[in-house]
């Protein structure tokens, strides 16, 4: 018993860890996105990565 929720909560943890990472991937594609356009001064960009990662959280509660 005790092995099968280790092995449960090492599978939540990859999963955790590959939101994660897609947060930074979606964090670094923002920065740049708004380094290349001309309205970046009138956007805030904390902003947007906040509602991103909001929406990760939200696929790794579906996923556990």
């Amino acid at each position: 018993m005790g092995s099968h929720t280790s092995t449960v909560s090492q599978k939540n943890m990859m999963v955790i860890n590959f939101a994660q990472s897609r947060v930074l991937i979606d964090f670094s594609h923002t920065v740049s996105k708004f380094q290349n356009t001309s309205h970046s001064h009138r956007i805030n960009p904390c902003g947007v990565i906040q509602a991103r990662f909001r929406e990760k959280n939200v696929m790794v509660m579906n996923f556990t």
